[in-house]
């Protein structure tokens, strides 16, 4: 609108200039047209050839990972850009080191702004660090160019569709030191302790300790050896487990959800199957949280494929800390699949009703449970006949703190190998 006024001043002045042989308003009002049409012509043109592109070393990581971020900006044509402002929005759970981010606030999107010139047949490049911070499926683009012409009568904008992706997945702690820790507080190196041991195979007796449930005692052996007798059953090793990781972290929707107690959970989830993939078992995911970008919930079938980690490990990154549904309804239909013999861990960070009727139910069907309770203190409600592991307190002081790291010897490249 500015331009075409200037257009029609300029055109006023010549017809003026021409009227009354005024050679000043005539070179004006010229000067004006030429300036008027190249700013048109830089409006038309300006983002005509040229391209925007984003290179990630790779776009799967765990938390505290870093990665080499480069952003490049191509000019293939005569005109130069005089000015060109980039605006990218950037996630949160990800920090690009020496980068200059707007709304760092409470935002969920943050703006990656890169201000610049290029000249005919130029490129730049900016390199960065990108530190992965969050847990998430997180999603970087579309950009938005903005440039003008060099008279500053015009500003135009174009908005790039193209999208990068990085998937962090979810921290992995030691299994053993998360639900045995008071067996070994010095650190002492023992082998893996399995998940669940086959009580119908009896293999040794041993000193008692406060962890070890109460009908594994061996009374009589305790009586002759005047000391606490533990029996010592044969590790299941073509163990079958269902991972039911409950989304749900308060009792009433109204009550919101509780970010710290989720992030527990998916821990917890991830230090589960990443402990059942080195041991081999077959495992799989259901759970009540909700993907992201999708608005389903969350399952991986039973597998031991050397895949299987990965796809669980992708499906935790992605959940978000909100549900569509209650974990019993989609515990309703994910035990009519269960094979024979298999065992459900249940993850969760609440304890209802209606939770521990669907427990006994699973157990009336002949499965055994397992609970990782990610709450503070104890569970609200009684599991009665059920091990209950309270890994609240130790996933809170030492585990999903963000300058920690992933277990000793998972790795990016560990898991998508597998």
């Amino acid at each position: 609108m500015i331009s075409e006024l200037w257009f029609l001043v300029a055109a006023i002045l010549v017809f003026i200039g021409l009227i009354a042989s005024q050679g000043l308003l005539l070179v004006l009002g010229s000067v004006v047209i030429i300036m008027t049409l190249t700013a048109k012509l830089w409006e038309k043109y300006a983002f005509r050839r040229v391209t925007h592109h984003r290179a990630i070393s790779q776009t799967r990581a765990f938390i505290g990972d870093s990665l080499d971020y480069t952003v490049t900006l191509s000019n293939d044509k005569v005109l130069p850009l005089i000015w060109v402002d980039m605006e990218d929005p950037f996630p949160e759970g990800l920090q690009l080191i020496g980068a200059k981010l707007k709304g760092t606030g409470i935002e969920i999107n943050r703006q990656h702004s890169i201000a610049t010139s290029l000249l005919p047949y130029q490129k730049a490049s900016w390199k960065y660090t990108m530190k992965c911070a969050a847990r998430g499926y997180h999603r970087i683009g579309p950009v938005r160019l903005r440039s003008g012409d060099i008279f500053g009568f015009t500003s135009v904008e174009a908005h790039l569709p193209d999208l990068e992706h990085v998937l962090v997945y979810p921290r992995v702690v030691d299994l053993e030191q998360l639900i045995f820790p008071q067996q070994h507080p010095m650190g002492e190196a023992r082998g893996k302790r399995p998940l669940y041991q086959d009580q119908s195979r009896f293999l040794a007796l041993r000193d008692y300790l406060p962890t070890d449930p109460m009908k594994h005692i061996d009374w009589k052996a305790s009586a002759r050896r005047q000391t606490l007798q533990t029996k010592v059953f044969d590790p299941v090793v073509s163990m079958k487990l269902l991972i039911a990781m409950n989304a749900t972290t308060s009792e009433h929707a109204w009550q919101g959800s509780n970010r710290a107690f989720f992030e527990r959970v998916v821990t917890a989830a991830a230090s589960v199957a990443s402990y059942c993939s080195s041991l081999g078992y077959s495992f799989g995911l259901a759970s009540n949280a909700v993907a992201g970008y999708s608005g389903k919930w969350l399952t991986v079938p039973l597998g031991s494929a050397s895949t299987q980690l990965t796809l669980v490990f992708e499906a935790l990154a992605m959940a978000g800390p909100y549900s569509v549904t209650s974990l019993v309804d989609v515990m309703k239909g994910e035990r009519a699949k269960l094979p024979p013999g298999a065992i459900v861990v249940l993850i969760t960070a609440i304890v209802t009703r209606a939770l521990v009727l669907e427990v006994e139910e699973i157990k009336e069907r002949g499965y055994q449970v397992l609970v990782l309770y990610a709450g503070d203190g104890p569970p609200e409600i009684d599991l009665a006949g059920v091990q209950v592991f309270r890994v609240g307190s130790a996933l809170h002081l030492g585990g999903t703190d963000e300058n920690d790291g992933v277990a000793d010897g998972v790795t990016t490249a560990d898991v998508n190998g597998r």
